[in-house]
């Protein structure tokens, strides 16, 4: 149906005759007249009862003024949403993410998102990293934010947050009365650490630095999640370490999280893209306002 048709028909309704109806539309009357001929033929129907001097509408015509006005607005929604995706202002955005980043980046980018722009929505799905890698191979997610460092062709990778890594201690343990904490110092403790599921994490640098201090970690216990790594540690299984983000936390239950002399180690979250691939305009926005939001987050220390 030609929709210019559809507005005039219903200019003319609207304005009660075809001769108000062409001065409204800046046109003469017998144009508008065939017009509506050619819609009627179109159609197959009468859209208006002729026989008397006032322009009345037939039920068919009722009909198609109702339907036409909703058939109209939801074209001209069609292109407002159309126009609002093309700036990044509707659609949605799917992220994956590691739990930390989950905890600490994404729930301010989102709500500054919804402030911006209320019609996107925001998927998240969480896991590790090789979770989100894979995710991301298969296109079932526009970013990944992870912890892990390494390198791949595909994928193109930028830090979003350098944070310090800080020592998790058991409450009354002896080292939390000491000015300061080394890797020295740990010598002969139980160690709990996080596992890398892709290329080199936090274990992997302290282990190393751990080895530069002439030792080997003790290493009691290997798990995937920080917070479940903490509260072993409150129940004295070992000691742990954090990402300095955890120490915004003040729940009970949890240790007591303090910082690391010698040698400062130092943990990335990574923003990970597809290499040489389009971002919609409203994926490109999400990755602004994230990068945005790391930068506040960014310990100044």
């Amino acid at each position: 149906m030609d929709l210019h048709r559809l507005r005039c028909f219903i200019k003319i309704v609207e304005e009660g005759s075809v001769s108000k109806a062409a001065e409204a539309l800046n046109m003469t009357q017998p144009p508008l007249s065939i017009m509506m001929a050619k819609l009627e033929k179109e159609l197959k129907v009468s859209l208006f009862d002729r026989s008397g001097r006032r322009l009345t509408l037939t039920r068919d015509g009722e009909f198609l003024y109702v339907r036409g006005k909703e058939l109209i607005a939801s074209a001209e929604n069609m292109v407002k949403e159309l126009m609002e995706h093309n700036d990044g202002m509707r659609g949605t955005v799917t992220a994956g993410c590691i739990t930390s980043a989950n905890l600490f980046i994404i729930p301010d980018a989102v709500k500054k998102l919804r402030e911006e722009a209320p019609n996107i929505i925001m998927r998240v799905r969480e896991g590790n990293s090789s979770f989100v890698l894979n995710e991301l191979r298969n296109h079932r997610i526009d970013i990944g934010i992870v912890r892990t460092i390494f390198e791949a062709e595909d994928l193109h990778i930028s830090t979003l947050m350098t944070e310090p890594l800080l020592l998790a201690l058991p409450p009354g343990h002896p080292l939390l009365d000491k000015p300061s904490v080394s890797i020295a110092d740990l010598r002969n403790e139980k160690f709990i650490l996080p596992t890398s599921s892709h290329g080199s994490g936090i274990a992997e640098e302290i282990v190393e630095a751990c080895h530069n201090s002439g030792f080997a970690p003790d290493v009691v216990y290997w798990g995937t999640e920080v917070f479940p790594m903490l509260f072993m540690v409150m129940k004295g299984v070992g000691i742990s370490f954090a990402p300095y983000n955890f120490s915004r936390f003040h729940w009970p239950g949890l240790p007591e999280l303090v910082p690391l002399a010698e040698p400062k180690l130092e943990t990335k979250l990574s923003l990970v893209t597809l290499q040489h691939h389009y971002q919609p305009s409203i994926v490109e926005r999400f990755l602004d306002i994230t990068r945005d939001v790391a930068k506040e987050l960014q310990p100044k220390i």
